[in-house]
């Protein structure tokens, strides 16, 4: 899951209504204020689980240990970053792992790759040489620069930089030491480049020492917004190195300032990436649900969490999908998108391509679902906030439907008596390209880098005060450090929402029940007499029903042979009179209209 965000897309206002009903009219099943009876998804009796298609966090847990064994086996080569080796074996195992199913077609979609060679990132002072990290997209240095150190100052003090004001004492040329906080990267960056730095070095702000990070720690694999060649060359540093420095700077007379030599070394070079797309045999294609979640990670671990969890929840969401017996009447499409850490490229371009080169395939993607992070060893159980009840996510599109969708999830808890939290709406992840399109969407969250509050710790355990995944983005994103407990609870909702989006039974009313016609009855034949009667009466016959085979062949829509099952892995769950009622409807004729709007 990166930090940074991609350029925003120009909504597509016309089909974002058609969406937004399409998920209104399935969320109308968990809303509780259905006024029919029976509803062939209704909610449960208390103590039963709504229909999950028998997802588990031991199916998810199958799939993550494969793909913690490929990360850690390319543990030299780059983890299963975007363009390592161990990204390509780890697509190839979900390839095998979802064309093995029978029920996907799966295919590569291609995109380029603007990325950022790395190489030396530096501070030297005084002899000492302190070691930075580097900003995806900042600039580098042509050749080291040696010049005066500087701070920025605010009003009260702070060395943040966030204000272009804060550098009004920075001489033109300086090497600016700024402190993180309060606002982004980028901003930082550019109100130093304002001011003319040459170089512009952030240093990590302070952390409690019980959230377990050193004063020593690196950010990295962080992002300062889109790439602007007109920026000064920018690297980040620890906090004991920026403090140190700042002290330096701090101490020195006016007219002797501390000097320093940056060398920030980068090359900007364009690459190939690809995202996974598995398109379900059955379901309407003019209607497509698209679940999705990335598959890359980052170069500094095995991201485990850091979303193997995610992709391999998806994978085991694909074989739940292949084993139900009723197929799912909308088109399911699964996503394993790629270089999701390095700015969300793999679903925006593919986004991209659909919108510009194919937009009547675009226009039939009615909700998308996300998953990014689902295991942190610290979680919360967190659903996108897209009804802003928490957080006011400014700036971000959230289409109509995606209340709804969000709806979805925290019904299903409140269902299972789960405690739930709001995340953040952000567009962090790979959601953003869809939402910024119109299509409604939604998702789950177990936490990054947010600290648990007591409120949290009380309601899910772990600890407050710190991280909610102290291992993101580092080299212990491991199996080890997976929260199986988080797993087991996000597994079955994956499988609730997917349901409840892309099977038609879900989403409908049964019709009210009907009492069955008596059935003809057969008076019995008088004994002859010696005398035969003048009008003799013929006896009635009943008429036969034709039987859904007479009408239909295997695998259409009337054959119901499997229909209303309770057997394992079936979407409906069974409702016994209620579905034999359908059956005979259907037997006789009866078409049940689907509830899709109309285009």
């Amino acid at each position: 899951m990166p930090r940074n965000t991609p350029h925003s897309l120009a909504p597509r206002a016309a089909s974002r209504a058609r969406r937004a009903s399409a998920v209104l009219a399935t969320s109308a099943l968990v809303g509780g204020a259905l006024l029919v009876a029976p509803a062939a998804f209704a909610a449960p009796a208390p103590g039963d689980a709504p229909n999950d298609l028998g997802l588990t966090g031991a199916d998810v847990m199958t799939h993550l240990t494969e793909l913690s064994d490929i990360s850690e086996s390319f543990a030299d080569q780059g983890y299963r970053s975007w363009n390592s080796p161990g990204y390509e074996a780890a697509a190839q195992y979900a390839e095998q792992v979802l064309e093995a199913t029978g029920a996907f077609t799966v295919s590569r979609h291609a995109f380029d790759v603007p990325y950022s060679e790395f190489g030396e990132a530096s501070l030297t002072v005084d002899g000492t040489t302190y070691t930075g990290s580097h900003f995806d997209n900042s600039e580098g240095t042509d050749s080291p620069v040696t010049a005066a150190l500087a701070l920025p100052e605010s009003a009260d003090g702070g060395r943040l930089g966030c204000e272009p004001t804060d550098f009004a004492n920075v001489p033109a040329g300086a090497i600016v030491l700024v402190q993180r906080g309060d606002c982004t990267f980028e901003a930082k960056i550019d109100n130093a480049t304002a001011a003319g730095a040459g170089a512009v070095f952030v240093y990590n702000n302070e952390r409690p020492a019980e959230e377990g990070v050193s004063p020593d720690d690196q950010l990295t694999n962080v992002g300062s917004g889109p790439r602007n060649e007109e920026d000064s060359p920018a690297a980040t540093l620890p906090q004991a190195s920026g403090d140190a420095l700042a002290a330096l700077v701090t101490a020195a007379p006016v007219d002797a300032p501390v000097e320093g030599t940056a060398v920030i070394e980068k090359q900007f070079l364009v690459g190939q990436s690809f995202n996974i797309i598995a398109d379900s045999v059955a379901g309407d294609p003019d209607d497509t649900v698209v679940i999705g979640a990335h598959l890359d990670g980052v170069a500094e671990g095995p991201g485990v969490n850091d979303n193997g969890s995610g992709s391999a929840a998806v994978l085991a969401l694909a074989e739940k999908i292949a084993a139900s017996e009723v197929p799912n009447d909308k088109r399911i499409r699964l996503a394993l998108w790629g270089a999701e850490e390095i700015g969300l490229l793999g679903s925006t371009a593919y986004v991209n391509d659909l919108v510009a080169n194919d937009p009547a395939e675009w226009d039939r993607i009615s909700s998308y679902l996300n998953y990014d992070m689902i295991g942190s060893e610290n979680f919360t159980v967190g659903v996108y906030d897209a009804d802003r009840s928490t957080f006011p996510a400014e700036g971000v599109n959230i289409p109509e439907g995606s209340v709804e969708i969000e709806k979805l999830y925290t019904d299903y808890f409140d269902t299972i008596e789960q405690p739930w939290i709001d995340t953040e709406y952000s567009g962090r992840s790979d959601y953003q390209a869809f939402i910024d399109n119109g299509v409604p969407a939604g998702g789950l969250f177990s936490g990054a880098d947010d600290i648990k509050t007591e409120e949290q710790a009380a309601l899910f355990g772990g600890t407050a005060g710190v991280y909610m995944d102290r291992n993101y983005h580092t080299i212990n994103d491991s199996l080890a450090n997976v929260n199986r407990d988080s797993i087991d609870i996000f597994a079955p909702a994956i499988g609730y929402a997917a349901v409840a989006l892309a099977w038609d039974a879900a989403a409908e009313p049964s019709p009210e029940p009907t009492e069955p016609s008596p059935e003809p009855t057969v008076e019995p034949t008088p004994e002859p007499t010696a005398e035969p009667t003048a009008q003799p009466t013929a006896e009635p016959t009943a008429q036969p029903v034709p039987s859904p085979s007479a009408t239909a062949g295997p695998g259409s829509r009337n054959d119901l042979a499997k229909t209303g099952s309770n057997a394992e892995g079936s979407p409906l769950p069974a409702i016994g009179a209620g579905m034999l009622v359908i059956g005979a409807l259907i037997a006789a004729g009866t078409i049940i209209a689907r509830r899709r709007p109309q285009e």
